[in-house]
């Protein structure tokens, strides 16, 4: 492929889960000769879903298109994003990799990511569970987050911001 000709084609991806969703979706690029660049997909809750970053020739980019709104018939959702500006991830940013553990609530993500938002820290990746804490007998709530940060911002702010979301809120920083 002609680098200069390429064009950028972000797809997010919406199906009841079961086998044979990732081979439609490469089966679909390869038959317009589009190049899988990136991708992050995932099944919860019955359910697949995620996000995949292809690049393809300026003259292919519509056929991909319509043949990946085409999927629906086979159940598989896809909406399609043009030409999406795309960041490197070799791009230096100051990450931090970390795991919350706090009494489970109503509420418990967004007080997070607020104290995250307000001062300046980028979410990049989290994950979530809940689980019985053994023996206690109520909820734990755990998040796993790769978080970007400011650089004026040190591990221990970030500790202290987020601690003083809930009296019962842990912050551990995890190794990459």
């Amino acid at each position: 492929m002609n680098a200069s000709n390429l064009k950028t084609v972000v797809i997010t991806v919406f199906a009841e889960d079961r086998p044979g969703i990732v081979r439609s979706l490469s089966d679909t690029a390869l038959k317009h000769n589009a190049s899988w660049q990136e991708s992050s997909l995932s099944r919860l809750c019955g359910q697949f879903t995620g996000i995949v970053h292809f690049e393809v020739t300026e003259d292919k980019r519509d056929s991909l298109s319509a043949a990946l709104a085409n999927l629906s018939e086979e159940g598989i959702n896809i909406t399609v994003h043009h030409d999406a500006r795309i960041k490197s991830d070799d791009d230096e940013v100051n990450a931090l990799y970390i795991m919350v553990e706090a009494n489970d609530r109503p509420g418990i993500v967004q007080e997070i990511t607020q104290a995250l938002a307000e001062n300046n820290v980028n979410v990049d990746n989290i994950d979530t569970e809940v689980s019985s804490a053994s023996m206690a007998g109520y909820m734990l709530f755990k998040a796993h987050l790769s978080l970007a940060m400011p650089d004026d911002m040190s591990e221990s702010n970030l500790e202290e911001i987020l601690e003083d979301v809930s009296d019962d809120l842990m912050v551990s920083v995890l190794e990459e």
